[in-house]
């Protein structure tokens, strides 16, 4: 089983403009509204591969029911911890013309301490099973830049798998996590360096293994993806799609090589299934657009070497 942690999800609301122009009227088209939050989308795009998993994290009270009733539709177990207030709300303006994603995303609900202890003890309970726990996303106010290391104490010896940015990241990584998927911004920010070329990228991803973490996948966007354990590095270019949008591409880039590694698949063998993903998510819209069919043809034509 695979357990993904959500401690901030959103109302996901994403449109499309012809072409976005600053401080005149956009006309939106094409406006969808989904159940989101990172752990949650990663979740989503398992159980439509029929994986074994399950969500956890902290739900506003006033969106509960919408909430389950996205759940329900995906058929997706989800262990809420309930706090009072609102989810936050996402809003994404997409680009037609280049596809450039403008965001504007909202903090989230106030947790509390007691909140908190409540979804670790909901998190030990489900997790206890799983082969991977995925930590997705940003904190909510209330939860302080320890808190994934803190959950990650509660189940020693655990696959954690870490797709979060900042300080939250940096001080998960003082657990020495499975494995980490940042995409190059994120790299950046983490190595406070700025990373030109591919081999740039790969020795910071090395240095980070050799700090602790296992595995490091940095995901590039068109410019594909690269994987290393410190000794063995491996690239997969990125696969020529018809584009919607790249929203949720990451998300479903870490949900392939959880599915991967679930299936017992290695961690290097693991990219392909996640670099497949992504371009389902990128071909069909969005991660509550993905279709595990083009994740089956699109994972015939990946390739991954080693560099």
């Amino acid at each position: 089983m695979i357990t993904t942690v959500c401690l901030n999800p959103a109302i996901d609301k994403s449109a499309t403009v012809d072409h976005m122009q600053l401080l005149e009227v956009n006309r939106l088209r094409d406006i969808r509204t989904a159940i989101g939050g990172k752990g949650i989308n990663v979740a989503v795009v398992l159980k439509r591969l029929q994986a074994d998993v399950c969500c956890v994290g902290f739900m506003g009270e006033a969106d509960e029911r919408f909430f389950m009733r996205g759940f329900s539709c995906e058929q997706l177990c989800f262990r809420a911890v309930l706090v009072p207030g609102n989810v936050r709300s996402n809003l994404k303006i997409i680009d037609a013309d280049t596809l450039a994603v403008t965001e504007f995303n909202e903090q989230g609900a106030q947790v509390t301490p007691a909140a908190l202890e409540d979804l670790t003890k909901e998190l030990y309970s489900t997790a206890e099973a799983s082969s991977y726990i995925a930590l997705c996303g940003s904190l909510p106010p209330g939860c302080g830049a320890d808190t994934y290391r803190k959950l990650m104490q509660t189940l020693p010896g655990k696959h954690w798998v870490v797709d979060a940015t900042g300080e939250a990241l940096r001080q998960a990584l003082e657990m020495k996590p499975f494995l980490i998927k940042p995409n190059l911004a994120e790299l950046e920010e983490l190595v406070q360096e700025r990373l030109t070329t591919r081999d740039m990228i790969q020795a910071a991803a090395i240095k980070l293994c050799r700090a602790g973490t296992s595995h490091v996948a940095v995901s590039m966007g068109s410019d594909g993806a690269l994987l290393t354990d410190g000794t063995k590095t491996v690239f997969a270019p990125a696969l020529t799609v018809l584009a919607k949008s790249t929203v949720g591409a990451g998300d479903a880039m870490l949900a392939g090589m959880l599915y991967g590694l679930d299936r017992g698949e290695t961690v290097f063998e693991s990219l392909r299934y996640g670099i497949a993903a992504g371009a389902a998510c990128v071909q069909g819209g969005g991660a509550h657009a993905f279709h595990p069919e083009e994740f089956q043809r699109l994972l015939e034509h990946v390739t991954v070497t080693e560099i």
